[in-house]
């Protein structure tokens, strides 16, 4: 890209949204970690609920030390789900020549301009179609969706919807 290109970076997390994400995460995961014995016990006495086995063995767990231990894996795990849905939402560089999808700090897709027919907001996904119908990028942005709106809008790609 020459440095007369003009790009939009639409998605991913600021630094106070990574700090959100992770934080809701870790505190579903730790909550989940206590309640679990509880849900166990409850779940096992319904004769139609399935897997009564791991469900008695979950419910078993009463331990001293597994009363700390639950929520603390109950918080890794939710900070590992919490990182990974950092690292998976794609952001998309829209540039006059091509769209860029990053994911995962790579690059995972280069739409060249001219294949872009159509590019519309449905929900929290954005989604760029060919001429053809065929779909090149359909995911969750992390945008606002005005913000999206007006950067497609800003370098002419053609934008279907309000």
């Amino acid at each position: 890209m020459s440095e007369d290109d003009t790009e939009h970076r639409l998605g991913g997390f600021d630094a106070a949204g990574r700090r959100w994400v992770l934080a809701l995460f870790a505190l579903g995961g730790a909550v989940l970690g206590v309640g679990v014995p509880f849900l166990a016990r409850l779940a096992r006495d319904l004769p139609w609920m399935p897997f009564q086995g791991p469900l008695q063995l979950l419910g078993s767990f009463d331990q001293a030390w597994l009363v700390w231990l639950r929520p603390v894996l109950g918080l890794l795990a939710g900070l590992a789900l919490g990182a990974w849905v950092i690292l998976d939402s794609p952001v998309l560089h829209v540039g006059e020549r091509h769209l860029r999808v990053e994911r995962r700090g790579a690059v995972q897709r280069v739409i060249p301009r001219d294949k872009v027919d159509a590019v519309y907001r449905t929900g929290s996904k954005v989604v760029v179609r060919s001429a053809s119908g065929r779909e090149l990028f359909a995911g969750d942005v992390e945008a606002d969706a005005r913000a999206v709106r007006e950067a497609f809008l800003a370098l002419d790609y053609p934008w279907e919807g309000p």
